[in-house]
């Protein structure tokens, strides 16, 4: 069996948002990059990232970084995503023509320390017509035309599979977005939320939040009756 054949056999055996990030995991991996993150596309006027991202195994505290440094509105990668369809690679520490001197300094800064020299970008849409962005960063050459198409087609794929999981979350009247649910999971697993802020590369306060909202959203009293419940409505296993 091809390499690209077992990933197709690992989107089909999706079955939870968890499972999918574990077959995102497997994606970066295997093409060579460090961590991945989907986005909806972020609106000129937006000034934080954080809150557009759905997923991501970045490590923990960099997106948060990135919004602490105020590098999202100067952004020529996401001026370009706004306007294009088209999956971008790019040399993390050379797009930055757009931004003021010392911003374009410290975004070069930030992508060094975290050894992320080569990003791609991938376009998707689902069938409501929603709109997002797959991203992989690491320490790579910058992808072939044959492995831009390859990733392509997988998150194309990838893209529907969420968007279907998302879909049977609203239908089962649970509400919980995938984000919750992955934290949940966690919490299934025995991790407090600082192990979880460290696994999901989010803040301890974020984590807590999903949490709580999941917590209201289930209409339980605790994190075990939380567990619980999400375990019988076949959100985790």
């Amino acid at each position: 069996m091809s390499d690209q054949s077992g990933l197709f056999c690992a989107l089909q055996a999706i079955r939870t948002e968890f499972d999918l990030v574990d077959f995102l995991r497997k994606l970066s991996r295997h093409f060579d990059f460090s961590g991945f993150l989907l986005f909806s596309i972020p609106a000129q006027t937006d000034d934080r990232l954080q809150p557009r991202v759905e997923l991501s195994d970045l490590p923990a505290g960099m997106i948060e970084r990135y919004d602490e440094l105020g590098l999202l509105k100067n952004s020529q990668l996401f001026e370009t995503l706004r306007r294009s369809t088209v999956p971008i690679t790019m040399e993390t520490l050379a797009w930055h023509d757009t931004r003021p001197s010392e911003e374009g300094q410290a975004a070069i800064r930030f992508f060094t320390s975290y050894n992320m020299t080569t990003a791609a970008f991938f376009p998707v849409h689902g069938s409501g017509g929603g709109r997002a962005v797959f991203g992989f960063l690491g320490d790579r050459d910058q992808l072939t035309h044959a492995e831009t198409g390859e990733m392509g087609v997988l998150t194309a794929h990838a893209y529907s599979v969420y968007s279907n999981l998302k879909n049977a979350s609203r239908d089962d009247g649970c509400g919980l977005t995938p984000r919750e649910i992955e934290a949940v999971h966690w919490v299934a697993n025995g991790k407090t939320s600082s192990e979880i802020a460290s696994i999901l590369s989010l803040s301890e306060h974020t984590v807590n939040t999903y949490i709580n909202n999941a917590v209201r959203k289930l209409d339980c009293v605790n994190r075990t009756q939380l567990v619980a419940k999400a375990l019988r409505l076949h959100l985790i296993c």
